[in-house]
């Protein structure tokens, strides 16, 4: 019995006596804290920004919705990431390296005879050497078009009837009344002008 407790007293000096030889003293303070994770993309995202994003065109031909534009970021950023939303939700996402560069989208089976809101959302993006990606919501910007939409084969949207210019009376048979009368021509007439 007396061997057996004598090495259970042993173990933990010699493991004591190991760990110094080793370099360490057990009695080293610890390393400074790491900043948090929020603290550390605060301080990275602050000197980022989208500088420019442009929608160039956008438009819809027999349901198949098609655009392009242009994007630029601040000096500290190389990459952005774009979104796209239509009817406020989200139909595809990309991230694009560089420092400007320009950016295109498609989506089928949009619907006609009725105008779709369309958003493009751009954010800063900092790629590192290690290839780790850190997307900033700070720095962002949005550009928009509310408008965009066709007419269903044979029937031509009330819109399109005011655009080309045609007779209230060659209207009428395909608008409503409503459309054609004082407040709704008005609106109408001030959204074709912008």
């Amino acid at each position: 019995m007396r061997r057996y407790r004598m090495k259970s007293l042993l173990s933990p000096l010699l493991a004591g006596l190991l760990g110094m030889a080793c370099g360490g003293t057990g009695d080293d303070p610890p390393g400074p804290a790491s900043p948090d994770l929020g603290t550390q993309e605060s301080e990275l995202c602050s000197a980022v920004s989208v500088t420019t994003l442009t929608l160039t065109g956008a438009s819809t031909y027999m349901g198949e919705l098609a655009g392009n534009g242009t994007w630029a970021v601040s000096t500290f950023s190389n990459a952005v990431r774009l979104e796209y939303y239509l009817d406020g939700a989200l139909f595809a996402y990309e991230e694009r390296p560089g420092h400007s560069g320009v950016f295109y989208f498609s989506r089928n089976n949009v619907s006609c005879g009725v105008l779709h809101p369309l958003q493009v959302k751009a954010f800063p993006m900092i790629i590192d050497s290690n290839g780790n990606r850190t997307t900033c919501v700070s720095g962002s910007r949005t550009v928009a078009k509310d408008d965009l939409g066709e007419s269903c084969a044979g029937n031509t949207p009330c819109d399109q009837c005011h655009v080309t210019g045609r007779a209230l009376q060659a209207a009428a048979g395909q608008c409503p009344q409503s459309a054609l009368d004082g407040p709704a021509l008005m609106k109408l007439l001030e959204r074709v002008n912008h």
